[in-house]
């Protein structure tokens, strides 16, 4: 519902008219909107639960996951899948013709079916014991073979992998437990954990990002300061590492996630909650027993994943833990903030504009999720005719939902853009798109941002309105 702003938002559009010069005497003032809020939980891309499967299983098993099957987790609300391949049965030897098109053929249906992927490659997967796990990994020659191997199929399909976890290396791809000392149990990351890093991050395109499942570990590779602002988003290997966490809340260490020593456990934790503003944070729950009780529930969970910044977390492990979240009626928050969740609060959208000239929306947004996004992210004002619904998309400079933090409440964004020189004189309503910039994925709007807004999301076309129109020309 459109109703006129408070003494707030008149005040920013006062500076909108000192800024952008655009106000001229006799122009119409900009149409101050307000946005209610919606609690429902809806999919977004890149974030939330995700659904975890094996395409390929232990040995030679397959157990391919149907378009339809997929389709029905989208529907679901789902738009994250973790898979697991294992490639036990080729500790000694290259991936076949036939493994390789398998995996393919995965990544293509996810694409089919609008999810994303957060791929892992393991060697073993054991189903009993106890650390160390004696299920053996693979020889480093033999690893990074296999990464080339995989290159071609990474870069294909990179537009609908969220981030890869490293992966390859010891029980589970878990980075422990590596029969043949990829990684070292005693000291950690070795000369060989360093090149097959460098390996994946040469393999996946140069935008997509990889998770660790140790935080010291990405430390020791680069160093105990986190990532800032001038870092982030950067070529360098430290901002394209992320990580995960596959025993979250487990005991006082997570199992093992963290130091044993108190000082040194909260400093990694200070670590994590500055490095993950700006990569990935995934994982999952893994026990529900006594060592686990006094961190499962609802307020030290929420709590962690705040400080955290969780982006994803397995919907399907550990089912205790999850169950205790609905019993105690934290798991629908919990869904709907993993990752971003923008919500728009009010804006001031210019009531008149001229064909090549500066078109400026000031709007404030909020995030409620408990990370922003981690990949890039286009941003567009769409003006849209009133009369027959022809469709201008107008890029906004400099505007980037990866630094969208939640850290600070409401925050003021300013959406600059330029009205195209030929666009015929009208009345054209205001939209505004957070559309995945790839190509192959652009136009789809189960790739788009949906805001956390009533009646401004439009699913056939993946933009939000902003209940105002604009007059250009005349």
């Amino acid at each position: 519902m459109r109703r006129l702003l408070p003494v707030a938002l008149f005040l920013l559009i006062a500076a909108w008219i000192s800024v952008s010069g655009a106000a001229q005497e006799g122009a119409p003032a900009p149409t101050a909107v307000v946005y209610a809020a919606s609690a429902e939980d809806f999919a977004n891309p890149e974030r939330g639960f995700y659904d975890q499967d094996t395409p390929m299983w232990i040995g030679e098993e397959r157990a391919p996951q149907s378009v339809q099957a997929l389709r029905t987790l989208r529907a679901d609300g789902i738009s994250l899948v973790r898979w697991y391949f294992l490639i036990d049965e080729y500790r000694e030897s290259p991936l076949t013709d036939e493994a390789l098109a398998y995996i393919n053929t995965q990544f293509e249906a996810a694409r089919s079916a609008h999810l994303k992927v957060i791929p892992r490659f393991a060697y073993n997967f054991p189903q009993s014991g106890e650390y160390p796990y004696q299920e053996p990994d693979a020889p480093l020659e033999r690893v990074l073979e296999h990464i080339a191997q995989l290159t071609p199929i990474l870069q294909k399909h990179g537009d609908v992998i969220a981030f890869m976890e490293v992966g390859f290396v010891g029980a589970w791809g878990e980075w422990h437990s590596s029969t043949h000392h990829l990684v070292d149990e005693e000291t950690g990351v070795n000369a060989a954990s360093t090149t097959i890093v460098e390996a994946l991050l040469a393999a996946l395109p140069a935008d997509r990002m990889i998770a660790m499942r140790y935080a010291p570990y990405k430390q020791q590779l680069y160093g105990d300061a986190p990532l800032d602002d001038a870092r982030a988003f950067s070529a360098v290997p430290q901002a394209r590492m992320g990580n995960h966490n596959d025993c979250f809340l487990a005991s006082e260490t997570d199992w093992g996630s963290y130091p044993e020593d108190t000082a040194e456990r909260e400093a990694v934790r200070r670590y994590l909650n500055l490095d993950n503003r700006f990569v990935p944070q995934g994982g999952e729950t893994c026990n529900a027993d006594a060592e686990a009780e006094p961190f499962i529930g609802c307020q030290n969970a929420l709590s962690d994943l705040e400080l955290l910044r969780f982006s994803a977390l397995n919907l399907d492990y550990h089912e205790e833990v999850l169950d205790g979240w609905r019993a105690e009626g934290c798991f629908e928050e919990i869904a709907r903030r993993l990752g971003y969740h923008f919500r728009l609060i009010d804006a001031a959208v210019p009531a008149a504009a001229q064909p090549g000239e500066s078109f400026t929306v000031p709007i404030t947004l909020i995030n409620d999720g408990f990370a922003s996004p981690y990949n890039p992210r286009a941003v567009e004002i769409i003006l849209r005719t009133t009369d027959d619904g022809h469709v201008y998309t107008l890029p906004a400079a400099d505007a980037d939902p990866r630094r969208w933090l939640p850290d600070n409440g409401a925050f003021a964004v300013t959406l600059t853009a330029v009205i195209p020189p030929d666009l015929p004189a009208g009345e054209y309503e205001v939209l505004l798109a957070l559309p995945d910039p790839t190509a192959t994925l652009h136009d789809e709007p189960d790739y788009a941002i949906r805001l956390a807004n009533a009646d401004l999301w439009e699913p056939q076309t993946g933009y939000n309105k902003l209940l105002a129109t604009v007059r250009v020309g005349g």
